[in-house]
């Protein structure tokens, strides 16, 4: 009888270590620390084999900077001298439009009609930009995730914190349904690829 008490107990052990070791490991290991998930806006974000996750260490859940700044559509820039890594987030506000008027009043639009061709200026103003970019990109995906145009750059000559910009676009099509991402990028000094700042959305309809 008492060994079968101990060999239930051992089960019983067994069974809820079990259970703790899978629970803590749902999304998986990394160099001995679980991986934690990452949902931006409803979108769970992807790592390839040589990212570093998000963890958890010691009941902290530690995100990757990389990830971080691309979910706040952020710069970063990293110092190996002094080993700090430093992330501006400046303020980036888009608008299109088809049209300006004599007075210099422009009219903005959001919507157009599928299957339409269309010559439109994306209007930016920035402010709050802490550190030197030598170019912004802009680029347009379609509802299914296809880059519409050839990306834009324009080259920034004199960077300011603050200033007002405009892309001219010419022959976008529309030609499916559904949401359009125009996105603002921009290319700090001394790096060699463009991070994310600002999107905005056109409705094909």
């Amino acid at each position: 009888m008492k060994v079968q008490r101990i060999f239930a107990l051992m089960l019983v052990f067994f069974v809820l270590s079990t259970a703790a070791v899978v629970a803590s490991s749902i999304w998986g290991d990394f160099k001995g620390y679980n991986i934690a998930r990452l949902v931006v806006n409803n979108t769970t974000s992807e790592f390839g084999d040589s990212d570093v996750p998000p963890l958890i260490i010691e009941g902290k859940t530690v995100l990757p900077l990389r990830a971080v700044s691309d979910a706040l559509q952020a710069l970063v820039k990293w110092d190996n001298s002094n080993k700090t890594a430093y992330m501006y987030k400046p303020n980036v506000h888009l608008f299109f439009t088809t049209e300006v008027r004599k007075d210099s009043a422009i009219v903005p639009f959001g919507v157009v009609e599928r299957g339409k061709q269309a010559d439109f200026i994306v209007f930016a103003q920035v402010d709050n930009l802490k550190t030197t970019i030598n170019s912004v990109q802009v680029s347009i995906f379609s509802p299914s995730g296809k880059s519409v145009v050839t990306p834009v750059v324009k080259s920034i000559s004199d960077s300011k914190e603050a200033f007002w910009l405009k892309v001219p676009l010419y022959g976008v099509s529309f030609d499916e349904a559904g949401t359009y991402v125009v996105k603002f990028a921009m290319k700090q000094e001394g790096a060699s690829d463009y991070s994310v700042v600002s999107e905005k959305q056109i409705q094909s309809e």
